[in-house]
């Protein structure tokens, strides 16, 4: 255990200087940690403690200082809910190139608000004052806060500085100084921007009971609110952000679940419409779940989203460096002569052939396949509209009545069978699934839309033939990364729309939207001629599918250094527009390809299982049903 008090002798009074600040400890990736540092100790209360998470980087990294929730009278900084828990929300962000220092603050029954506002400005400003020793950029500090964390991050993000207690905002009678230590501290208390998870915005509205019905709040016969009022130094007026809002505000990202029945998602829009009025730099995403995003798989998209807007406001739009093991990779391949596989130098594309045979040497040489068991490999075909379509089939040792098919990606010019098989026996061997991956013809010799009939041909083949495989229609998986990706979500909403049932969609890194994609490539894919309105239909870019409402889950999953990181958030979110469910991870450092190069980044090995995991979850709730309906079947007389 780290030592956590000096063992010299000195005066009570000395604040924070009587804690020794321990060494860090280096955690996987490079990242060091320094635990339990005391960055506040006022006079009468016990020491606020903050841990600091701080990436490898050569030049200072930003902060965001993390707030936990708890309704002002639970939690900790050691403690997340279990769906925070579960998505890795604090690694994310680290992991996605910013400190993050987890801070602790006294609770409402210790001291009444704005206690918890001050603590957390006192934290902003210890944390500015030894940013050298931690390697942090004081000029760009972000406070992102979780239920009640949220609304002191937007009360200590917003309001005027407070030294002299409340009577300067005009509202209580009493105040609650600064930690007297404070005065050591000068630095700014200023912030960046601002990050609001489903946090309250107008408490008065609110009064009453809430709902303690999310993994977040005990059970308590007090509710927060009535506590928060029972002893005010502010009143609740005063206490909600929503009375704050003016022009100059930080810029500010708010995200709800729809389904929250403790803080409804009313709240945030009344917020968010406010700060637009103001004409501060605002964004609401509203996505299904309830507090904490509970029930349902939306929290990556928020997760994402949430950080683009950090990137976008603190960074201006810089992108996350690519991870060690990828980028040593990407350098090996472009110092040698095989790259670039699809362009030549002067950026005109190869032939066909040519592009294939640079395809085979860069896998064989720089990402060799990551092969799992499988039980059996088959070969065979099928009659397409225009002559043989070429399958493989991959069956798992385990049991399994769900079937995948898998189409590969490749720019619509390269890839086959063998190039991918690798990746479809990861799907069979670890879901476990059915896996029949598609050869479709490829451009620039056969145009669209050949490849994409080759495609919903072997679909309806597979379904009319589903005894061969998983044995269950309903429990059907289209897949497929890159151009595959593209061609799966085409294939999925010509067929939903003739009525198939499709169960689930594995979209890695897809190209969705051709009125963003490079022209060379729609001309190889299209041809040269592009007819109008080719790039609009929906065959060819999926994000305008008209029946986007009727898509299964689908999960996405793409790197935040890929070039079509834009194009995958966009599709995500049109997605949950239209009121599909979907999950999109968006894995930092992570660039295009890395689900094909599991064995040479560990990263890019623990984003495709977490694809497959996701992938698996969706699904339950259809094999959960398959078994209820058995099980009542059994029952019958």
């Amino acid at each position: 255990m780290p030592q956590l008090w000096s063992p010299e002798p000195g005066p009570l009074s000395d604040g924070t200087a009587a804690f020794v600040q321990p060494d860090p400890v280096r955690l996987d990736g490079g990242v060091r940690l320094w635990d339990s540092m005391v960055y506040a100790a006022e006079a009468g209360y016990r020491p606020q403690f903050l841990d600091l998470l701080v990436p490898p980087s050569d030049k200072p990294v930003p902060l965001v200082v993390w707030i936990h929730g708890g309704g002002w009278m639970f939690g900790s900084r050691r403690r997340q809910a279990p769906n925070l828990h579960r998505h890795r929300v604090v690694d994310s962000i680290v992991e996605a190139g910013f400190a993050v220092a987890k801070i602790d603050y006294r609770l409402v029954r210790e001291a009444p608000q704005p206690a918890a506002v001050h603590d957390v400005r006192a934290a902003v400003r210890w944390l500015r004052a030894h940013a050298d020793r931690f390697g942090l950029d004081a000029g760009k500090v972000a406070l992102w806060g979780e239920s009640a964390g949220a609304h002191l991050a937007l009360l200590a993000g917003w309001l005027p500085p407070l030294h002299g207690g409340v009577g300067e905002c005009g509202v209580g009678e009493r105040g609650v100084g600064e930690y007297g230590p404070g005065s050591d501290f000068p630095q700014s208390e200023a912030v960046q921007a601002v990050v609001d998870w489903y946090g309250p915005s107008d408490l008065e509205a609110l009064a009453g009971p809430v709902a303690a019905t999310s993994d977040e709040v005990v059970a308590t016969a007090n509710d927060p609110i009535s506590v928060l009022a029972a002893d005010p130094v502010w009143d609740l007026r005063a206490l909600s952000p929503l009375t704050h809002v003016t022009a100059g505000l930080s810029p500010t990202f708010i995200a709800h679940g729809l389904d929250d029945e403790q803080i409804p998602a009313e709240q945030s829009r009344l917020l968010h419409r406010a700060l637009r009025e103001a004409e501060v730099a605002t964004e609401l995403l509203e996505v299904p779940g309830g507090h904490v995003f509970d029930g349902a798989q939306s929290l990556p998209l928020v997760l994402a989203k949430s950080l683009d807007f950090l990137r976008r406001e603190m960074l201006g739009g810089e992108r996350t460096a690519v991870e060690p093991e990828t980028a040593a990779l990407e350098a090996r391949l472009g110092a040698s002569r095989i790259a670039p596989l699809l362009n030549r130098p002067d950026g005109t594309l190869r032939t066909g052939p040519e592009a294939r045979a640079r395809g085979v040497l860069a896998r064989e040489r720089f990402y060799p396949p990551q092969f799992f068991d499988v039980a059996e490999v088959l070969d065979g075909s099928i009659e397409g509209p225009n002559g043989p379509v070429p399958l493989r089939f991959q069956r798992p040792f385990a049991e399994a009545d769900t079937t995948v098919v898998y189409i590969h990606g490749g720019g619509w010019i390269i890839g086959d069978l063998d190039s991918h098989e690798a990746n479809a026996s990861r799907i069979a061997a670890r879901l476990p699934a059915h896996v029949v991956q598609v050869d479709y013809r490829l451009a620039p010799e056969h145009r669209f839309p050949a490849g994409f009939g080759d495609v919903v041909e072997a679909i309806r083949w597979v379904v009319a033939n589903i005894d061969r495989f998983g044995g269950d229609a309903s429990k059907l998986v289209l897949a497929g990364d890159s151009a595959g990706g593209n061609l799966a979500a085409a294939a999925a909403s010509l067929l939903l729309a003739e009525g198939m049932d499709v169960a689930a969609l594995l979209l890695i890194y897809p190209a969705t939207d051709f009125r963003t994609t490079p022209g060379d490539h729609a001309a190889a894919y299209l041809g040269p001629g592009n007819t109008p309105g080719q790039r609009e239909d929906p065959r060819v870019s999926p994000v305008l599918a008209p029946n986007l409402a009727d898509f299964p889950p689908t999960v996405i999953g793409v790197g935040t250094n890929d070039f079509l990181y834009a194009d995958n958030v966009r599709f995500a979110e049109a997605l949950n527009a239209a009121g599909a469910p979907v999950i999109l991870r968006a894995f930092p450092g992570l660039t295009h390809g890395f689900f094909s190069y599991g064995n040479v980044s560990a990263r890019a090995d623990s984003a495709a299982a977490l694809m497959v995991e996701d992938l698996r979850r969706v699904l339950a709730p259809r094999t959960e049903r398959k078994t209820e309906s058995r099980t009542a079947a059994a029952a019958r007389p």
